[in-house]
């Protein structure tokens, strides 16, 4: 049988070619309206998904770990001397958007339905289908090969930016090859031991990935308006 993490691995970069946003032209309307449903997803990631499925983790070391993510995305990374949120917030601003507007954000139906479906899958899955539920998309920006929009270059040239407004892209690509991954998920070899668990943990993952192609098209639809706004 297939180890799970390498079939975890392989399902989630099967799906990435399959998320317009990823892969089709960065336009500036769709840049906006990720970073304004990426600061929902950021905060209820650390807030209220993530310690769903770590509070029933009977895996210390994993949970500690997370807690680390958490404190870096909403408190301080030690790294860069702020929390992820200022990057973010920055980001925003570079790209046009301002502070009220990145403040009053609301999630448009379709990620309202992807958060709903990942903080469901954290609270009654198998709590490794709920660490799945927030990181198996952190995972599949940063592996997947090629270009594509969570590079910064696909910023740079639509925005015209340069490196330094474009360090969200380029640090967290980094950070969160540190959230997911074969390494990162090791630990789930140790905890899913029976075929239930896998069926599980896998059925899980399947929707999760649904999730994350509700989410990325959420962006793609709210953006689109903003591009037709603008060309009013």
């Amino acid at each position: 049988m297939k180890n799970i993490v390498d079939e975890i691995c392989e399902r989630a970069l099967d799906i990435a070619p399959q998320v317009p946003w990823l892969v089709e032209p960065l336009t500036p309307g769709r840049g906006q309206a990720f970073i304004l449903q990426h600061i929902l997803r950021n905060r209820l990631f650390s807030a209220v998904i993530r310690p769903s499925w770590i509070s029933r983790c009977p895996d210390l070391a994993v949970v500690r770990k997370t807690i680390g993510q958490m404190r870096e995305e909403l408190v301080y990374d030690d790294e860069i001397a702020q929390p992820h949120t200022t990057l973010l917030w920055q980001m925003g601003r570079n790209v046009g958007l301002s502070n009220a507007q990145m403040d009053t954000t609301r999630p448009v139906p379709l990620v309202n339905v992807a958060l709903n479906v990942w903080e469901h899958i954290a609270r009654t899955r198998h709590w490794v289908a709920g660490w799945l539920a927030t990181s198996v998309d952190e995972f599949l920006l940063t592996a997947m090969p090629g270009a594509h929009n969570f590079r910064a270059a696909a910023w740079q040239q639509t925005y015209d930016l340069n490196d330094e407004q474009v360090f969200f892209f380029t640090y967290h690509t980094r950070a969160d090859d540190d959230h997911a991954g074969r390494k990162v998920w090791e630990p789930i070899t140790r905890h899913v031991t029976t075929d239930a668990e896998r069926e599980e943990v896998l059925d899980g993952m399947e929707l999760a990935l649904t999730g994350c192609k509700l989410f990325y098209q959420g962006i793609c639809e709210l953006g689109d308006e903003i591009d037709r706004n603008a060309e009013r």
